[in-house]
């Protein structure tokens, strides 16, 4: 995790987090290998919020969870994350 604003609370009473994961990695493609470095917006609700609203920043974590637009207004996409784990 990159960043992780301030947990909220939505109108309908459901906490919600927004954050930016970093991803790294090393990516077979063709003959060659390509080293993959992104960011990425994603947002949590619910148990899940509460819960990555504990985990500290620099912790490496596997998500799981879908991609949607920001909303009906902007198509920049955003991770949903519904379940996340602890990386070795």
């Amino acid at each position: 995790m990159a960043t992780r604003d301030v947990i909220r609370v939505t109108p309908g009473g459901l906490a919600a987090l927004n954050l930016v994961l970093t991803h790294q990695s090393q990516q077979a493609e063709g003959n060659s290998f390509v080293q993959v470095e992104a960011e990425i917006n994603a947002v949590a609700f619910g148990e899940v919020a509460e819960a990555l609203n504990n985990v500290k920043v620099s912790d490496a974590l596997t998500v799981k969870g879908f991609l949607s637009q920001k909303n009906r207004y902007n198509l920049m996409l955003v991770l949903h994350i519904t379940q996340f784990k602890y990386s070795n």
